[in-house]
């Protein structure tokens, strides 16, 4: 299984990050509104940050381009095969479990210009039959169906096994890196870990990043904060 390394250790194991961000899609809007009825043979689909590269995250880890981006690449294997599933929570475990399934990505894209660190991806919740038609639940994607339809935030964090290393202060993940999943969680670590509605808009993430000059910086808070007061009215 594997240990599950805790903020400022070091060395080989899971590393699971809570501090995905959001991106803002028409495809939002709709879950995310009272009225949103599902319709049979009509996918449900979210959009959302799944990762981002040079970014010195709440758990103090940075994972260099050099490392995510071939990371990124053996996973878009798993997306063209509609093999690309993850959970719901995180499991202790390196291991994808069938019984905890509850999404799976269909797309995924890197930003451009100042984003071009940022790994852009679409949900497609497994969602049953019979919670489509008649409203029971009877898998974890009608549940995660339920938690949007009645507002309740979710976030997107991933999920590797790999080496951290302290190299000039700093956590870096090693090239050893593999890139198990992205999974659902209800208490993202960062303010813009969570799924929002597309009349939001785009906002900055609250933390710092490296540009291409190897210099951090920090995005604007404020827009963060309008969002989440938006959307918590």
């Amino acid at each position: 299984m594997g240990k599950i390394l805790q903020r400022g250790e070091t060395g080989f194991g899971i590393l699971i990050e809570h501090d995905a961000g959001f991106i803002s899609s028409e495809i939002n809007k709709d879950i995310l509104n009272e009225n949103f009825e599902l319709k049979p043979n009509e996918p449900v689909l979210v959009n959302c940050i799944l990762q981002k590269w040079g970014v010195k995250n709440k758990n103090g880890r940075i994972y260099p381009k050099d490392v995510l981006l071939p990371q990124v690449q053996i996973y878009q294997e798993l997306v063209n095969t509609n093999s690309a599933v993850s959970e719901a929570d995180h499991p202790d475990s390196s291991i994808i479990s069938l019984q905890n399934i509850s999404h799976m990505i269909t797309k995924m894209w890197w930003g451009t210009g100042d984003k071009e660190n940022v790994l852009y991806g679409q949900l497609k919740l497994i969602v049953s039959p019979g919670y489509i038609k008649y409203g029971v639940v009877s898998v974890i994607g009608d549940k995660i169906v339920l938690y949007l339809q009645n507002k309740i935030k979710l976030g997107i964090s991933s999920r590797g096994v790999g080496t951290l290393k302290e190299i000039s202060g700093e956590n870096l993940v090693q090239n050893d890196f593999e890139l198990i999943g992205f999974d659902l969680v209800a208490t993202p670590s960062t303010p813009g870990a969570y799924l929002f509605p597309e009349k939001q808009g785009s906002v900055g993430f609250g933390e710092t990043y490296v540009n291409k000059n190897g210099i951090y910086l920090k995005e604007e808070d404020d827009k963060i904060l309008t969002a989440v007061n938006k959307f918590l009215l």
